[in-house]
């Protein structure tokens, strides 16, 4: 009887969970979103710190901010005005 009810708290739980996901996964807005919500405010591009070597996680971050830029800065160069 014990396994039983351990076998339904399990079941209700995972269906909780796969309901949960399903529900927040629907309500993503669409991929197509306008150039106005896309863009960051100006807050966010503060000048880059130098890269230290010594600091894998800094690197790895400042190397992410980088490419981040480069891809946001060949976009705006490609974009039809």
């Amino acid at each position: 009887m014990l396994l039983l009810q351990s076998m339904k708290t399990f079941l209700l739980l995972i269906l909780t969970v796969t309901a949960l996901f399903i529900w927040q996964r629907n309500g993503k807005p669409a991929a197509t979103e306008t150039k106005a919500t896309r863009e960051l405010p100006a807050a966010t591009s503060s000048p880059a710190r130098p890269i230290s070597d010594h600091n894998w996680a800094k690197h790895s971050l400042d190397r992410a901010r980088k490419v981040a830029d480069e891809a946001r800065n060949s976009r705006e160069q490609n974009d039809p005005p």
